[in-house]
């Protein structure tokens, strides 16, 4: 497994830049957001990505995913085909394309079923390209807000093509076991997005009295070392992407595309972050061993 820190929060780097940064913060890589305001975004992409990529090979740093604008679902859209050919002319294996929401009033299996027609063709660009569409579950009213909503999503497709992105943070907030949602996805299971989240209690008289927010590693609900066995013992070993989305509360989660403005102390954070991650690892595979023999 290793650990990629997600761009959100970096716009300000310059490929080369980037890729410093993300070394000196301890990840192995970068989840590179190709999105508006962002260094590589619609507009250069075709060109960009791949020099993006020269640069950082000769930096030793992995892309092995890119994040695009969380409206990238509509088949139809005039550049969405852009990001599949601008990933495979830089041999970029995945995209993490955008969320299909759920408005309160609407029949849940049609906007499901509508959603399912738009990923089958998004697939078809997936196999003209070889590169995997990854759908990540998002707590609130998403399509694919747990496992078991994910897989209502993606079951049936092949998952050379499509993938499933799990969130543990997300998990957490929406009310899911973990290894049951694992289980339901281990066949599409590609990449491993990284959040902590708690329930924040809030002043006297406000309702509900508790609200999720995210927070650094190691400092909300998720069982890190109950995760990160579960995926050793399902032998993943992809990309692990950490969001360094911290402090943010429900008004703001539960919004799709939120928190464009980086929290603060972000590099200090997101470096802890990476030592954490990379001991709670450590231990897992080491208690793993020990057990073997």
């Amino acid at each position: 497994m290793d650990l990629i820190i997600n761009s959100k929060f970096f716009a300000q780097y310059a490929p080369e830049a980037l890729g410093q940064k993300a070394l000196e913060l301890g990840y192995a890589g970068i989840d590179l957001c190709v999105r508006p305001g962002h260094p590589i975004h619609l507009d250069n992409v075709a060109h960009a990505l791949p020099e993006a990529m020269k640069i950082w090979r000769n930096q030793g740093v992995s892309c092995p995913m890119v994040t695009a604008p969380i409206t990238l679902i509509d088949p139809n859209a005039s550049d969405i085909e852009n990001y599949y050919i601008a990933c495979a002319e830089a041999e970029i294996p995945r995209i993490k394309i955008g969320f299909w929401k759920y408005e309160e009033g609407d029949d849940y299996w049609h906007t499901l079923d509508a959603a399912r027609k738009d990923l089958d063709q998004i697939v078809k660009l997936s196999e003209k390209y070889d590169v995997q569409s990854c759908y990540q579950i998002h707590s609130g009213p998403c399509i694919g807000s747990n496992c078991a909503g994910l897989m209502h999503l993606i079951k049936g497709f092949d998952p050379t093509y499509v993938g499933a992105y799990p969130d543990f943070g997300h998990i957490a907030l929406d009310g899911e076991d973990p290894a049951m949602g694992l289980s339901m996805i281990k066949d599409h299971l590609s990449v491993v997005g990284v959040k902590d989240a708690y329930y924040l209690p809030q002043p006297q008289g406000q309702t509900p009295r508790y609200r999720p927010c995210f927070t650094k590693v190691g400092e909300g609900c998720v069982d890190w070392h109950h995760c990160f066995d579960l995926l050793h013992k399902m032998g993943f070993n992809g990309p692990v992407s950490v969001h360094t989305e911290y402090e943010f509360d429900e008004t703001i989660i539960r919004q799709f595309g939120y928190a464009q403005t980086a929290p603060p102390n972000v590099e200090e954070w997101a470096k802890e972050d990476a030592t954490l991650l990379r001991r709670i690892i450590t231990d897992v595979k080491k208690n793993n061993e020990q057990k073997d023999k």
